[in-house]
């Protein structure tokens, strides 16, 4: 389940820069490593987010050839 701890990886960072504000969006690239599709790393994140100000949260993901998966946008309620 190496798509969980990518999730943990980017909820982390994402809680980190939201300030304690609920997140509503999040814009993540999604690192070639062979293991992790869109679709696994959306239904990890979904899991890891619930009960933290992530719940609900709209995760749009794109492929991006780099190794690393990294958090590239994030929209909080103001």
């Amino acid at each position: 389940m190496h798509e969980v701890g990518v999730a943990k990886e980017i909820l982390a960072l994402a809680l980190a820069k939201a300030d304690a504000r609920r997140i509503k969006n999040l814009a993540v690239e999604l690192g070639d490593d062979g293991h992790t599709t869109p679709q696994s790393l959306s239904d990890a994140f979904a899991l890891v987010a619930k009960g933290t100000l992530a719940e609900g949260a709209v995760l749009s993901i794109t492929r991006t050839k780099e190794l690393e998966s990294r958090l590239v946008e994030l929209e909080v309620e103001q």
